[in-house]
């Protein structure tokens, strides 16, 4: 189970990490994306949008998303270092970058501030797990409505 986004999935994945870890990173996020846009079909009844602010010690990050059906991300971040737990920093914008297109939502992933890189990708995950949860809670309100003026996603 995703702790903070409290989706129950689990990933298992065998890569190349001996060459690097850009392939891993990024099929796990087409993965996960590909899972949550399956699970969500037509939309039918979701919030659809959501975000978070998540504190991590001195860091601060903020995710926000939209099952528009409209893949697009915006990543921020001021990354200190060049990796973070031997994983490069770059991939961790690409890891938002893939997901936002595989799960085909919009979504905007903001460092705040922050010294430590650990703890600002921690945060940034934490808010993407509380901003999944929020977006894709059942409003029993919209329980047969597709949550959009269109009335398609």
């Amino acid at each position: 189970m995703i702790v903070h986004g409290l989706l129950d999935l689990r990933l298992k994945a065998v890569g190349d990490l001996h060459v690097d870890y850009h392939h891993t990173v990024e099929d796990c996020a087409l993965a996960l994306g590909m899972a949550i846009n399956a699970a969500l079909g037509d939309k039918k009844g979701i919030v659809r949008m959501s975000s978070a602010h998540v504190p991590m010690d001195e860091a601060l990050g903020f995710v926000a998303i939209d099952f528009s059906g409209r893949p697009y991300a915006v990543v921020e971040g001021n990354w200190k270092s060049s990796a973070v737990g031997g994983i490069s920093t770059s991939l961790m914008d690409h890891f938002f970058e893939s997901l936002s297109a595989a799960a085909r939502c919009n979504l905007h992933v903001r460092i705040l501030y922050g010294r430590d890189d650990h703890h600002q990708a921690e945060a940034l995950f934490k808010a993407l797990g509380r901003a999944l949860d929020g977006a894709t809670q059942v409003d029993r309100r919209r329980s047969k409505i597709i949550p959009s003026t269109k009335g398609v996603i």
